[in-house]
């Protein structure tokens, strides 16, 4: 082979490579270094040309590698460049730990040696539940060292938490760090407590505290003004302190020994709040006589005119809530909400008369606490039937109706928490209607010969209408507190309230005296009223027992009767020498009269109009 190539001094310059030639592949340098091996002699021109090939060919490639790593880069940081998934970056990442075992060992290894320290180290169990979110509860139950009663309203703190304690003495704390930390408990006129305690996980029961008295204190006794029974749980409260009576009725209030003068308040539940200035030199036994709370609503004509008046059952704090109008009728009623401040009252106040000048009753609820007057009806005639929860049933007997109109008489009831009423049934007339155990039981006639007589039962709010005989009841009498019985012409039926259809008698009954039950709240005791030897005698009817009690034997006794709450009765004393109402505690003393007041109707017998 002839050498043709030009030789270049070291001094001359090369010339630059062309860019367009293009670099020789990896066969052709290898055929080119094959054929310069097999010449005869190694250091010819032609192994020079071998060894530019073969760096040609190593630049190349290099340049390559670099440019390829160059574009991955510039790929991972381009904001405009297809980002590889989340999911399929971290199973990468997985991949990459899992295939890497001495790594994936010492991963485990360190877990493990953080789980061991964890379990057998408390403070770096609670350091590592604490990084992670997790916290703890704690209670306590704090009680006067000196009474054993429990304090309300102490301060209880731990580990940043603070509250304080409620009417049993109990103060929860919650969301509290684990580990060691410092209970601090502390009340006014009582001695700090600082207790050490270590929180784990769960509700950390501390269990029972006492306090010991550092200031004064101060004795009350509180009872019931009629029976002189003790109230337990009484409270006596002055600004922040406060006490609670034990079973006896007896309060040991503490009070730091450098206030002034101040004033004590008792309060009971179902009780008036009494208010007592207190003296703290004195150190008698305060004497506290408690008083419902639940007001007697009553109408008394003294002023001239029929007013509505309410007054506390010991005959304080009586005011007038609804001033007569000069048009009142003598057929008044009254009937108080068995537990809310509410009166149904039915007058012709309003002086409204139909087309022919007949005056017109109306009804309205009177809320005893603002005077607040909502007229519910207006007719010729309204008897009240009874309150049934926040329902009051009555019978409304239609204003210019006709004698002979099947819809004359209509049986409806109103709700006075959203004042709405709804029809429950309608008659020509009632023959008869009864009240009990919250259902309605009803009888009716008809003049339409299209509407069949029966006898129905019904709930308050117009549900589970149920006839329960096809057949003219002419007069339902409630002998027993869970038995009617029904007059249907000569024949004579008993009924279980309850049941679905009645029994035939053989013959009258010894007795067709109805009784009037008033049940209380919860229907465990009713009141009822009967003649004996010319007296009246209030009865308490115990429903699980089945067992009547006489609570009071009076001349004059007669209805209305209600209860004021579960634990005492009101009752009528009507006497050519006096009508007033009297208060009677069932749990013993004696009873005390209210006041005097004009004879009005309350919840009694049903009678029709014809």
């Amino acid at each position: 082979m002839v050498n043709t190539k030009k030789s270049v001094s070291a001094d001359e310059d090369l010339p630059a490579e062309p860019t367009s030639a293009p670099p020789l592949s990896e066969k052709d340098a290898a055929a080119l270094h094959a054929e310069a091996g097999s010449s005869e002699d190694a250091d010819t021109p032609q192994d020079s040309v071998v060894d530019e090939a073969v760096d040609d060919i190593t630049r190349h490639e290099a340049d390559e590698v670099l440019a390829a790593e160059d574009a991955e880069l510039a790929e991972a940081f381009d904001p405009k460049a297809e980002k590889t998934g989340f999911k399929a970056r971290l199973k990468h990442i997985f991949h990459a730990w899992w295939d890497n075992k001495k790594f994936r060992y010492a991963t485990f290894a360190g877990l493990a040696v953080i789980i061991l320290l964890t379990a057998i180290i408390p403070q770096s169990r609670y350091f590592v539940l604490n990084t992670v979110g997790v916290r703890g509860s704690t209670s306590v139950i704090v009680i006067d060292s000196s009474t054993q009663q429990p304090l309300k309203n102490v301060d209880v703190q731990a580990a940043g938490v603070t509250v304080k304690t409620d009417g049993t003495g109990t103060a929860k704390l919650t969301h509290v760090k684990l580990g060691k930390t410092e209970v601090t408990i502390s009340r006014r006129a009582f001695a700090t407590v600082h207790k050490k305690v270590t929180l784990g996980w769960g509700s950390n029961p501390l269990g029972n505290v006492s306090l010991a008295p550092t200031g004064s204190q101060y004795n009350f006794t509180v009872t019931d003004f009629l029976s002189n029974k003790p109230i337990a749980k009484a409270e006596a409260n002055s600004e922040a302190a406060d006490a609670v009576a034990d079973e006896n009725g007896q309060i040991v209030l503490t009070l730091d020994a450098n206030v002034a003068n101040l004033s004590v308040t008792v309060k009971a539940e179902g009780y008036r709040d009494v208010s007592i200035p207190l003296n703290l030199d004195d150190r008698t036994t305060h004497k506290v006589a408690m008083v419902p709370s639940q007001k007697h609503a009553f109408v008394s004509k003294r002023s001239g005119k029929y007013d509505l008046y309410t007054i506390d059952v010991d005959g304080t704090n009586e005011k007038v809530v609804l001033a007569g109008t000069g048009n009142e009728r003598e057929d008044i009623a009254v009937v108080p909400h068995p537990s809310d401040d509410i009166v149904a009252l039915v007058s012709s106040r309003d002086n409204s008369r139909n087309k022919d000048g007949y005056l017109l009753s109306t009804l309205n609820i009177i809320d005893t606490k603002s005077g607040e007057r909502t007229q519910v009806s207006q007719s010729e005639q309204i008897e009240i039937i009874d309150w049934i929860g926040s329902r009051l049933i009555f019978v409304q007997v239609a204003a210019g109706a006709s004698a002979n109109n099947p819809n004359r008489q209509r049986l409806i009831s109103y709700d006075f928490s959203n004042n709405s009423q709804k029809e429950l049934a309608s008659s020509n007339y009632f023959f008869d209607l009864v009240s009990a155990n919250g259902v309605i039981y009803y009888s009716t006639s008809d003049v339409n010969p299209s509407n069949q007589p029966a006898f129905y039962k019904i709930n308050a709010d117009g549900t589970n209408r149920l006839t329960i005989l096809n057949k003219e009841v002419w007069n339902i009498f409630r002998i027993k507190y869970d038995h009617l019985t029904l007059a249907v012409g000569n024949d004579w039926y008993d009924y279980k309230l309850g049941d679905t259809n009645p029994n035939k008698l053989n013959g009258a009954p010894s007795s067709q005296e109805s009784r009037a039950y008033q049940d209380d709240s919860g229907r465990k005791n009713a009141l009822w009223v009967e003649s004996r030897d010319g007296k009246g005698v209030l009865l308490k009817y115990d429903v699980t027992a089945q067992k009547d009690t006489v609570l009071r034997t009076q001349s004059g006794l007669s209805t209305p009767i209600y209860w004021l709450n579960d634990h005492y009765a009101v009752y009528r004393i009507h006497t050519d020498q006096e009508t007033a109402d009297y208060v009677l505690n069932l749990d013993g003393g004696q009873p005390k009269k209210i006041g005097d007041v004009t004879n009005t109707a309350g919840l009694g017998q049903w009678y029709y109009y014809r």
